[in-house]
């Protein structure tokens, strides 16, 4: 049998993040998108609160890949 393939809601993000050129403008589309989304409560306050302690645009970028990535099981901790 086939391993089910999970795809993060993170996926939808993910592209505009790295388009964004500012810190802030990457903060504020993962901050609003995260958010809007239905992710456990518990999951988005640890990850909203992270993201508002980064401090680079490099920073926020590889955070939000690795969310994405942990949710589909291949992130780090």
């Amino acid at each position: 049998m086939a391993k089910k393939e999970i795809k993060s809601v993170l996926n939808g993000i993910i592209t505009d993040i790295y388009s964004a050129r500012t810190l802030d403008e990457a903060k504020e589309l993962f901050i609003k998108f995260v958010d809007a989304t239905n992710i456990k409560d518990s999951d988005k306050q640890k990850m909203l609160e992270e993201a508002s302690k980064l401090t680079t645009l490099r920073k926020i970028q590889m955070y939000a890949t690795n969310a994405m990535f942990k949710y589909e099981g291949l992130g780090i901790d």
